[in-house]
Formats: structure tokens, C-alpha cells, sequence
């Protein structure tokens, strides 16, 4: 079934402000979980162990995938809006950060910045300053990515925020993963004062893209997951909060996710299972709109994770569900969500698997 803009837009709409919405929405992304491989402008830059530098990102080059995606998405007729973001496979914070990032042969990876120990006072108060961004090649980069996809759209699609990587992540990328843990522990007032930085970071450079990016419908768009707002949204993930103790995610991250979603009318945070620990405390965020869960290749089934969805939505959050469902994981939420605001985000191989799949939700 072929929805109208203001139809999805309606949609959207009484998923964010309506406690049981009359039906679930759907977006599709064709391929697989690598996301570098839906560009085929990217194929000359995934040759594993090449350092991609900034001025290798040819942003013209890109234009033929985006509107290809487009399409394929529009053909389907899903509820959810197809948005364009800036590459999202390539690590973009890490990069800004000035991580060195690194091709494989389906994704690109960052490594720490050889720029020594960022925790000794000197590195501490030159890392995360407020200067980071002047003249920075990856920012500026990113910023004109973002003014492309502006200009390409004109009007027809939405333009939001790619993967960003949030606190800890972002220490991870600094640091070392290893060594943040140590630190966390041996000098805890220097890594709150790093967190502090990163944090200031992150919504500099939400906010900076988001002074480029033109409301769509009145309202705006979260990136990679598709999900239309009718005002500004941010979203983020914390993916080595996995790594840390209930103590510790809250004594150093959750401060942190309250500072972010604090400026942002819809705020939504990416979870894996292996953080579900920190649920209960995410949950008691008033500012957090919106949970995403991914359906990891193995990781819990949709069956198994009933209880966080359930526990997610009678806590009045929105609730996204990323990953490669088939028909029993539809037919298992049907009969255990419907009624309640579910927003599904669905990987499926192939144009005709994704409609077919959509049928399978309209019927």
C-alpha cells in the first residue's frame, strides 16, 4: 500500500504523541549489515588496510546511490520515510576526533590518535577544546556531505544524522578500550572531565548539521533509522557502555545521555543486548523519546527479547526495532506489540523480500 507523504507523516506522528497507535510503521534497508556495500561509490575506498583520509571522500560520486536507494525505497511503499544521511559507514566522530581510520573489505574501522597520553594535563585540556572543529578536515567534510544531500533532495526526501558514536564510544576511540576501562578506575576525575568534552562535542556537531538541515513536513528526521518527528530530534548509541558496571554507566555516561538529549524535542538511543543492564536506568530518562533494539546475528531472538520491548513501551518510550526480521519475527510482534508505538527498521536482501514483507504488515 502506497502512503502519502502527509499519510506517513499522520503516522508518524501518532507514534510519537499517541499511546497505542493503530498500527506499526516500517522502513527497509536493502542488503545486508555492512552498510558500505549499499554504495557502489564506495567499492574503490574498502581496500582493506588503506587509510581513508578526508579528501578521498568524493561526495559527487555518491549522488547516483543515494537516488538509487531512494527509489528502491519509495517502491516498496513503506510508512517510514527513506532519510539520507552522510555516509554512514564511515566512522565520522571518530574521524573528527582525529582517529585514523582504517578500509576493510565491507566496513572501516578507527584507531586510537598516536598522539600519545591524552590523560596527562597537557593532552587532557587540547584533545576535546572548542577549537576541534575550526579547520578540521573531517568536520568540514561531514558538513558538506550534509549541504549535498540538501541540495540533491529538494524537498523529496529528508536529510538527518548518520551513525554518530555517543560517550563511551568516544572515549573508546581516544583511548583504547582496554585503557578506559584502567582509567575509569585509576584516574576517574580526569575521564569525567574527558566525557564532559565529548559530550560538548557530539552536540556541537549535531547542532552544526542540524543549522544545514531544512524542516521536512514541519518536522524533522532521525537519521539511519528513518523515523519521522514533528520537531528536532537527536539520536545516539553507547555501545562500550557493554563494557562497564551499572556503577559505572551511571556514574560516567548517564549524566551525559541526560546532557544530549536535553536540547532535542525527540531523543533516541541505540541498544544492543549486551547492554541491556543499563535499561533500567536509561528508562527513568524523562527527556529519552524512543529505545532502539537491534535483532543482532546472534544475539537474542525477537521471541526472547519480548520482556525489554514490553518493559521499554509501559514506560511510556517509543520503541525501534533494527535488523533482519522474517515472518515469524512479524507474526511474534504482531501478537505480543500491536497497539503499542513500534517502529520497525528491517534489513531484507532484496527489493522483493522487503515487499514482500511489508504485505505480510499491511494485511
Amino acid at each position: 500500500m502506497l502512503e502519502t507523504i502527509k499519510n506517513r507523516i499522520d503516522l508518524h506522528r501518532s507514534y510519537w504523541l499517541d499511546d497505542h497507535p493503530d498500527r506499526f510503521l516500517s522502513s527497509f534497508r536493502i542488503g545486508d549489515y555492512f552498510f558500505a556495500s549499499k554504495f557502489r561509490a564506495a567499492t574503490l575506498l574498502l581496500k582493506p588496510g588503506l587509510t581513508i583520509t578526508p579528501d578521498m571522500i568524493r561526495i559527487d560520486d555518491f549522488r547516483a546511490d543515494y537516488e538509487r536507494l531512494f527509489a528502491e525505497a519509495e517502491s516498496i511503499g513503506q510508512s517510514g520515510f527513506w532519510v539520507a544521511e552522510p555516509f554512514t559507514a564511515i566512522p565520522w566522530m571518530e574521524a573528527i576526533l582525529g582517529c585514523r581510520i582504517i578500509a576493510g573489505s565491507e566496513s572501516f574501522i578507527a584507531q586510537p590518535p598516536d598522539v600519545g597520553n591524552l590523560l596527562s594535563d597537557s593532552r587532557l585540556d587540547q584533545c576535546l577544546n572548542a577549537d576541534i572543529l575550526h579547520n578540521n578536515p573531517w568536520f568540514e567534510t561531514y558538513i558538506a556531505f550534509t549541504e549535498r544531500l540538501v541540495e540533491w533532495s529538494q524537498g523529496r526526501f529528508p536529510v538527518g544524522q548518520p551513525i554518530l558514536r555517543g560517550i563511551s564510544d568516544m572515549l573508546g576511540a581516544l583511548l583504547g578500550q582496554t585503557e578506559m576501562i584502567y582509567a575509569l578506575y585509576d584516574e576517574p576525575e580526569k575521564i569525567a572531565g574527558l566525557a564532559t568534552g565529548a559530550t560538548e562535542l557530539f552536540l556541537s556537531v549535531v547542532q552544526q548539521q542540524f543549522s544545514r538541515i531544512p524542516p521536512f513536513g514541519n518536522g524533522y528526521s532521525i537519521g539511519f533509522y528513518h523515523v519521522w518527528t514533528p520537531g528536532r530530534c537527536i539520536w545516539f548509541q553507547d555501545d562500550l557502555s557493554a563494557l562497564l558496571s551499572p556503577d559505572l554507566f551511571s556514574q560516567f555516561v548517564l549524566p551525559h545521555i541526560r546532557a544530549i538529549c536535553k536540547g532535542y524535542d525527540f531523543s533516541a538511543m541505540h541498544l544492543h543486548a549486551a547492554s541491556f543492564q543499563h535499561l533500567d536506568a536509561i528508562l527513568l530518562l524523562d527527556q529519552l523519546k524512543a529505545v532502539e533494539i537491534n535483532k543482532d546475528i546472534g544475539g537474542p531472538s525477537i521471541q526472547a527479547m519480548l520482556p525489554i520491548f514490553h518493559k521499554i513501551v509501559s514506560q511510556g518510550k517509543r520503541l525501534i526495532i533494527w535488523g533482519a526480521l522474517d515472518l515469524e519475527d512479524l507474526q511474534v510482534i504482531r501478537q505480543e506489540l500491536t497497539g503499542q508505538p513500534v517502529f520497525l527498521n528491517i534489513v531484507a536482501d532484496s527489493v522483493g523480500l522487503a515487499r514482500h514483507l511489508q504485505a505480510a504488515l499491511d494485511c
